[in-house]
């Protein structure tokens, strides 16, 4: 496993009140926002792969919750989500990949709304 870049390194990880979203601000500066419903559907879990590779995607429950955030070494936090799956580890490597992943997302989306708008 290669080592996370520094430029990746988190400085804060912290849930809102709400409970719906993981806050994570970079050492570059960066911020980025994770709602729980991504970051459960992409849970790197051994089981939840499986299920994807078996094509089985988690169900994801309406009102999805992050209940606990705990550090694995130096590397990685452990998520634990509001419908009992606890058993994924984050690297925060694979974190900030996740995030790059859901900015583009964000930009297609808000691209597409504005090409619509525009016609």
């Amino acid at each position: 496993m290669s080592a996370t870049p520094a430029s990746a390194w988190p400085l804060t990880l912290r849930v809102p009140k709400a409970r719906d979203v993981l806050v994570i601000e970079w050492d570059d500066g960066s911020q980025d926002r994770l709602v729980a419903a991504l970051l459960r559907e992409r849970c790197p879990s051994a089981r939840a792969k499986r299920d994807r590779l078996d094509g089985e995607p988690p169900g994801i429950a309406p009102g999805l919750t992050i209940e606990t955030i705990d550090p694995i070494g130096q590397y990685a936090v452990n998520i634990a989500f509001s419908d009992g799956h606890g058993r994924g580890i984050f690297p925060f490597s694979f974190l900030h990949a996740l995030a790059g992943e859901a900015r583009i997302e964000r930009e297609k989306f808000a691209t597409n709304a504005i090409t619509r708008q525009m016609q």
